[in-house]
């Protein structure tokens, strides 16, 4: 890599720094994998696992969500070290919409910003939060439970 000053060009003996958004997941000594939000976006995450709790469903109702059914669901991406992501969720009692639980997402992950420090555990948690929004977890953790009470 080389790099010009006002009176001389220099090259250096080290390749260039890969950018974070690029890098692979690397699992850091405190056990968190962190990755920049673009990164875990491009992630492909599989379904682990999904059940339902009824402890769970009693916990929400003492806050007074309106659910019917709740549980979580545990999802991980096929990269070495493995990225995991799990959530609780809750099926609405007037819509019949499943939703996200209001709960923290638990995650080995710790999202950095673009110079690599931490966002910290907070804004970790409120970027999954939104994230799952938009993916596409819904379906599949619907259609898994639908197999598991058919098979009851």
């Amino acid at each position: 890599m080389a790099f010009k000053t006002s009176s001389a060009t220099y090259v250096s003996p080290f390749p260039p720094p890969v950018p974070f958004e690029r890098r692979a997941p690397i699992l850091s000594p405190d056990g968190y994998i962190r990755l920049q939000f673009a990164c875990l976006a491009g992630l492909h995450l599989v379904h682990l696992y999904s059940d339902s709790d009824p402890d769970f469903l009693q916990e929400l109702k003492a806050q007074t969500v309106s659910a019917r059914i709740a549980g979580f669901c545990e999802w991980q991406s096929k990269t070495e070290p493995a990225v995991s992501l799990g959530w609780g969720w809750f099926i609405h009692s007037q819509s019949d919409r499943m939703m996200l639980a209001p709960d923290p997402v638990r995650s080995n992950v710790m999202l950095i910003d673009a110079q690599g420090y931490d966002l910290g555990q907070r804004q970790t948690a409120n970027l999954f939060y939104a994230w799952l929004g938009e993916f596409e977890w819904r379906s599949t953790v619907g259609g898994f439970l639908n197999h598991s009470f058919s098979a009851c």
